[in-house]
């Protein structure tokens, strides 16, 4: 425990270096796999822990800036409309915010883990191993869904950051020399004022004290006085409770997010049956997805036969993301064995044999060349589950 705290005080210390050391070994970890022998793994592992790792630094950055008042609670108008959600939850029932945070590791280890197993225990155990977690991630979300009241479940399943870290770093004695230089004095009055760039951060020039506002709108930058006005909008979206921002589904919808739930699962158990050089796992797996979208959609839609959506901003990003998410099919099953990989084969070859166009799709080529081995034999790299 000692250990530990020692370890947090460091972070607060130094928490203005936190984002970019993890931006940059992140960056690192896109770039090893291919360079050595089992580099694949070694960027997994890396990636894994660097996810894992900063859920932990954003639990103590979180902490701090409660603790120093730079934090918008959870109810706050001034949180973003996911954070508000979500720690509403969490607020709410301990058991939602345990089953998210193991949901988030799972996440950032399963593939790393699947890659272990596999090279220790062989194919047998991989699929095993694959089917137990996505057992375990579906029913976890199937709870998730009955402690929300049936509610869309979103991603990702914790908070997310929204704490600078160079605000928790900022030297004694900052702030009561910057209230000094950053005030002017009616000359009528004889009232002390805040002067605006004191008060409000822009372009990330200005001090992030401020004088007569809360450190926690003090720290957000803008790009101009009416940025920062229009931030102050009360609109319907941030006026509303932070359970209302995802509505309850209906029947039709409760069926659509069960269904989005159970994919992965379906999908592996559909291999398991035919097999993987079947397309029957990958043609399953794509009707399930496509009835699922369609189900929410619909359910969604105006009563009054208006063909105007009635989702929130939360509902609507999530179900974009889980449309793109559709993408990673052209990567999977008996879809990228006959049509993607043949023509990612072509261009490969294509490219290396032209001199000019080599120079120019070279990069593109070895990226292709590095990140093949995982899409084609690590399930859950192209999971998106």
């Amino acid at each position: 425990m000692e250990l530990l705290k020692k370890y947090e005080d460091f972070l607060i210390s130094n928490a203005s270096q936190i984002t970019g050391i993890e931006g940059t070994l992140r960056s690192l970890t896109y770039f090893l796999p291919g360079r050595f022998h089992d580099a694949e793994f070694a960027s997994q592992a890396l990636f894994a822990a660097l996810n894992v790792l900063g859920l932990y630094h954003d639990t103590i950055l979180r902490k701090a800036a409660k603790s120093q008042g730079k934090l918008p609670s959870g109810d706050n108008i001034d949180s973003s409309p996911f954070n508000k959600y979500t720690a509403h939850w969490f607020k709410k029932s301990s058991v939602y915010k345990n089953i998210s945070l193991v949901l988030s590791v799972i996440s950032y280890t399963q593939v790393v883990l699947e890659m272990a197993v596999t090279k220790k225990l062989g194919k047998r155990a991989k699929w095993r191993l694959v089917f137990g977690v996505e057992l375990l991630k579906a029913m976890l979300r199937l709870t998730l869904l009955k402690l929300t009241k049936e509610r869309m479940l979103l991603n990702p399943n914790h908070l997310q950051r929204d704490v600078d870290p160079a605000s928790l770093s900022t030297p004694d004695g900052y702030q009561a020399q910057s209230v000094e230089a950053k005030t002017w004095k009616g000359k009528k009055t004889g009232l002390v004022h805040p002067q605006m760039d004191a008060a409000i951060e822009l372009n990330g020039n200005a001090k992030p004290e401020s004088n007569g506002f809360t450190p926690a709108e003090a720290q957000r930058k803008y790009g101009d006085v009416t940025e920062y006005l229009m931030s102050k909008v009360l609109t319907p979206e941030r006026l509303r409770k932070p359970e209302d921002t995802v509505s309850i589904l209906n029947r039709l919808g409760k069926l659509g997010e069960v269904l989005y739930i159970l994919r992965p699962l379906i999908y592996v158990l559909a291999i398991f049956k035919y097999g993987r050089y079947s397309w029957r796992p990958w043609l399953i797996s794509m009707i399930v997805e496509s009835a699922s979208q369609a189900a929410i959609t619909r359910s969604f839609t105006s009563p009054y036969g208006s063909t105007k959506s009635t989702m929130t901003a939360l509902e609507k990003a999530e179900l974009s993301r889980r449309f793109n998410q559709m993408w990673y099919n052209v990567l999977r099953g008996q879809f990228y064995e006959r049509y993607t990989r043949p023509r990612l084969e072509k261009f490969c070859i294509a490219t290396q044999d032209r001199f000019l166009i080599s120079i120019v799709a070279g990069n593109i080529t070895g990226v292709i060349r590095d990140y093949q081995p995982l899409w084609e034999k690590v399930y859950f790299y192209t999971s998106a589950s």
